[in-house]
């Protein structure tokens, strides 16, 4: 097994000659460099199919090759990334509406293709991205449901800022409570704090 894994590495490194080819506008070029090219370069565009949902903000892939036939099926196979929606947060699991912002989630983008566009990767080595599935943004359709908060602190989006406030207005989602907590907020609470919210 760990010969296998020493060749797999070697391969993966192989494949990944960033050649500058990763642009928004040519996704399967963009699979095509594999994991070396997933970083320090501003807004890449990939394709992911999503295999799984962690939470209303959250969701994991892997790479698609787009139906280019020069990329090694085999290599994506091996990568699987965990994007972070730019721009929102969504209630946590446990928090009132969490459960239905993940299934929301689900629904919109569970076992489809994904469109991309990477920023950055945080600090727990998920990928920052807006995420993108029919033309539709992930991220705005979200909030528009009124099911994450837009995230003021590190987006400065005037579309999702307005989108919130509609929501809000509507008091569609979470916003039918007036005792909405926002994750970050509810993230430093503790147990009894939490307790006092459900």
């Amino acid at each position: 097994m760990k010969k296998f894994l020493i060749v797999a590495a070697a391969l993966l490194m192989l494949s990944c000659s960033c050649r500058n080819e990763m642009t928004e506008s040519n996704p399967s070029r963009a699979a095509a460099s594999v994991t070396k090219c997933l970083s320090g370069r501003d807004t890449i565009g990939v394709v992911l199919n999503v295999s799984r949902v962690i939470d209303g903000d959250t969701f994991e892939g892997r790479l698609d090759n787009g139906g280019n036939p020069g990329v090694n099926p085999w290599m994506l196979q091996l990568t699987k990334i965990v994007v972070r929606i730019n721009g929102i947060d969504a209630p946590e699991r446990g928090q009132f509406y969490g459960d239905v912002a993940t299934l929301h989630l689900q629904w919109l983008i569970s076992g489809k293709a994904v469109g991309l566009k990477l920023k950055q990767r945080d600090m727990y080595g998920r990928w920052i991205a807006t995420a993108y599935h029919d033309g539709a943004d992930i991220g705005a359709e979200m909030l528009k449901e009124g099911l994450a908060w837009h995230y003021k602190e590190v987006d400065g989006n005037p579309r999702y800022a307005q989108l919130e406030a509609e929501a809000k207005l509507a008091g569609l989602g979470l916003w039918c409570d007036d005792r909405a907590v926002p994750p970050w907020e509810w993230r430093r609470m503790d147990k009894y704090e939490r307790d006092a919210y459900r």
